[in-house]
């Protein structure tokens, strides 16, 4: 078995992960996370910087998928395959709220004519897991798997606002906040205080913070008992309305199409 380098051994001691953890493993999904819309093609050289892995593992790794049907090889750059989708469905087949949200986000893109999704929480991120593609494409537009931050975006405060006071602070306390444009709140209070903001009115509404002209909307998505499992949102490039206007006009949609959602969520 190869041994590990001096600072993977440490990272490893340092996460706590102990003796059963397949680094192997873990390096080949980070192999595998080195490839995204902008980057469907790449080197050998590119994964192992992107990664931070040694390219000998990368190699192995790139072969082991290469074998699998999941990449495919020019003989320079490597690329994924639609056979890594297995990967995905696998998620989305034993994930019941997918099934039962797909559907109402192809109606609210109907309904909206704007791109809606639905996502939940990871950590810090928000990670798509339906969606529904209208309006004006761009690197934005949702997709399954897609993860976006969780604090400036209306998806992220929506479910932020359904935790309790204890474990909101405990996450706000670790949060490190990005600049990502003029409007991006990152001072903490001023996130706590719009997150508890949400929780009262009941829906998140973000304008600019995540992309200049880009707006959101969202509403918790609580499955019978009444604990939020994720939230779905309407998201829109909106060059000349008000944040209270664009409220207002796609709110009674996402209510009406995600109330009758939580009888169905077990």
């Amino acid at each position: 078995m190869a041994r590990l380098r001096a600072a993977d051994a440490e990272k490893r001691a340092a996460s706590g992960y102990g003796p059963d953890f397949l680094e192997a493993f873990a390096r080949g999904l980070r192999v595998i996370a080195a490839f995204g819309r902008e980057k469907n093609h790449l080197t050998l050289s590119d994964v192992a910087r992107a990664t931070d892995l040694p390219k000998p593992s990368v190699r192995r790794a790139l072969y082991t998928l290469t074998c699998l049907g999941m990449a495919a090889s020019d003989g320079r750059t490597f690329r994924l395959t639609p056979r890594i989708m297995e990967l995905a469905s696998a998620y989305l087949g034993s994930n019941m709220v997918s099934t039962i949200v797909q559907p109402a986000c192809e109606r609210l893109g109907d309904r909206t004519e704007q791109s809606c999704f639905a996502a939940v929480l990871d950590g810090y991120d928000i990670v798509m897991i339906a969606h529904s593609l209208h309006g004006r494409p761009d690197v934005l537009a949702p997709t399954i798997g897609l993860r976006r931050p969780a604090f400036n975006t209306a998806a992220g405060r929506a479910i932020l606002s359904q935790l309790p006071d204890e474990t909101l602070d405990s996450w706000l306390d670790h949060l490190e906040p990005k600049v990502m444009t003029d409007f991006t709140v990152t001072d903490k209070k001023a996130l706590r205080a719009e997150i508890l903001h949400v929780r009262q009115q009941g829906y998140a509404v973000t304008a600019q913070e995540l992309r200049r002209g880009f707006h959101a909307i969202a509403v918790p998505l609580r499955r019978y008992d009444g604990a939020t499992i994720a939230a779905v949102c309407v998201a829109a490039w909106v060059e000349d309305s008000s944040i209270g206007s664009f409220a207002e006009k796609y709110l009674t949609a996402l209510r009406e199409e995600t109330e009758p959602l939580t009888p169905q969520l077990l």
